[in-house]
């Protein structure tokens, strides 16, 4: 059985090493880490360039369809270079939740824009310091309207889509995507003892929410 990665992942890889190396240096990622800007825009307009955003997200959708061991090998390479771009929380989080429970038309609205980067999205699941227990999430919808608060949401201050988890009482916790430039939105940044990414609260107060099909029956989170 053979266990090392196809060429065409080898050539991705070594593409990532290669762009890497040469846009996102020490000092690059270090001016990030340092200052008051929450991502390295100008890395991100290029590697979404690159076509990296799209890399697991289906060509139906805009993506280049590589896959999870796609996903894998920019990971890695990515983390390597503490890359301070919103690329995990929009293609690792947002990204994954919409393939894996958004119906036909759910993806068709929101995956294109998260493969040209023009979109950057997040999940926000935490309420609370510590592990995220579900039976415990404040965060409710009612008519369409998600109320409650998040917390730590990564990349939550850029982010222009959050995937939001909530439970009603009695009820499997259930998804959905929230415009976080919409009406009954409030963002502010919070500080983590992770520097190489943003975070924020974001309290939602009866916001538009757009549940993912695939999400509700027995619930996408447990």
């Amino acid at each position: 059985m053979n266990f090392d990665f196809p060429d065409e992942m080898k050539e991705l890889r070594e593409q990532a090493q290669k762009f890497l190396r040469e846009r996102c240096t020490t000092a690059a990622a270090r001016g990030i880490l340092e200052g008051s800007e929450p991502y390295h825009r100008e890395l991100w307009q290029e590697l979404t360039q690159l076509g990296w955003t799209g890399v697991s997200i289906p060509e139906e959708y805009g993506g280049l369809g590589l896959g999870h061991l796609g996903v894998c090998v920019l990971a890695e390479e990515l983390g390597y270079a503490v890359a301070p771009v919103p690329f995990s929380s929009s293609i690792y989080l947002a990204a994954e939740a919409i393939l894996q429970f958004g119906s036909n038309d759910q993806k068709e609205r929101y995956l294109p824009g998260l493969a040209t980067g023009e979109t950057i999205g997040t999940l926000a699941l935490s309420e609370r310091v510590g592990a995220v227990d579900p039976a415990k999430f404040t965060t409710t919808i009612a008519d369409g309207r998600i109320t409650g608060t998040k917390a730590p949401v990564p990349d939550g201050d850029v982010a222009d889509i959050a995937v939001v988890a909530t439970r009603v009482l009695g009820q499997a916790p259930t998804l959905h995507v929230v415009e976080l430039k919409g009406a009954g939105v409030q963002a502010s940044p919070v500080e983590t003892f992770d520097p190489s990414r943003s975070h924020a609260r974001i309290a939602f107060a009866g916001a538009p929410a757009d549940t993912l099909a695939g999400s509700e029956g027995e619930g996408a989170i447990r």
